[in-house]
């Protein structure tokens, strides 16, 4: 009986990591690092830049302390 359990436990747990290893895959709502920047203003300003040149249809910058600012771009695929 034990033994049932713990083979249907494994299972659920395969599939269960199976399913976030793929949750991850590129798609078009997904956001990678464009780089880290010395200030808000200058992250914001590489952000912008991409649009016009089709690079990216969205960004954000992330504090990541000390002043600096990593840009996360969703690129266009």
């Amino acid at each position: 009986m034990m033994r049932k359990v713990l083979l249907s436990l494994g299972l659920a747990a395969g599939l269960a990591g199976g399913a976030l290893a793929t949750a991850g895959s590129a798609s078009a709502a997904t956001f990678v690092p464009g780089g880290v920047y010395p200030s808000i203003q200058a992250c914001s300003d590489a952000g912008n830049a991409g649009f016009p040149q089709g690079r990216w249809v969205g960004f954000y910058c992330q504090s990541l302390g000390g002043g600096q600012y990593e840009l996360w771009v969703q690129p266009t695929y």
